[in-house]
């Protein structure tokens, strides 16, 4: 009898989903990107209520923290993702006499879009961390410059994708999911590059919302 036999049934589910789950190190930073936002939004609540200055402080230090911390767990990340686009370069040549070919450039440019994201999200963590400095780099305003761009194309990628997937498939729901959590996701940098405003609260929310998302997707795979 395996050991799996012998466990009582909240055992097996915590080992199956919870466990297994968290031994990922893509799952831990979507449950710290969850704590970031939900916290961002408590912060938000406290200073509207008038909390007391020190909780209010301390809800935004954690906040932080946790914005900090998720950036140098990515650190090198952009080198993934500069080998995925090779791979997939190597793999499939760029045309676009088809849906697919399109799907396929797409995917090409959305790895390229991290890559170049996650480059100046390690140079905005050194800031951050007062590692070093980038004068005159900009660095903050082109890290949410490509985000931005990430997210955007996430978004263009799914909604397409949709159109050629069968409705009610299990690919047509989590494409559709993609491009959902890649529209809500694409506010916040286009908030930070002040084409509109928004606070907070509401950007503790957005990210509450897409980090569910994102965790209810892993889950499912």
């Amino acid at each position: 009898m395996s050991d799996r036999a012998s466990m009582p049934p909240w055992e097996v589910a915590l080992n199956k989903y919870w466990v297994s789950y968290m031994a990922k190190t893509s799952a831990r930073d979507k449950m710290f990107r969850f704590a970031q936002y939900a916290m961002r939004a408590i912060y938000f609540q406290l200073q509207q209520s008038g909390a007391p200055k020190d909780t209010t402080k301390w809800a935004k230090h954690v906040y932080k923290t946790l914005s900090t911390g998720r950036k140098f767990a990515r650190m090198g990340k952009f080198i993934d993702n500069w080998y995925k686009a090779y791979k997939h370069l190597k793999k499939k040549a760029i045309a676009l006499e088809t849906p697919k070919d399109i799907i396929n450039l797409l995917s090409l440019l959305v790895y390229i879009a991290d890559m170049i994201f996650y480059f100046w999200d390690a140079l905005a963590w050194m800031e951050a961390a007062k590692v070093s400095s980038f004068p005159g780099m900009k660095v903050k305003h082109r890290r949410n410059q490509w985000n931005a761009i990430r997210y955007g194309l996430k978004m263009i990628k799914g909604t397409f994708q949709i159109q050629y997937d069968k409705p009610g498939s299990i690919a047509y729901y989590s494409h559709r999911r993609i491009a959902v959590k890649s529209a809500l996701d694409f506010m916040n940098p286009m908030s930070s590059l002040k084409y509109y405003k928004l606070n907070d609260g509401q950007i503790g929310v957005l990210g509450v919302v897409t980090s569910s998302i994102a965790i209810y997707d892993d889950f499912n795979k």
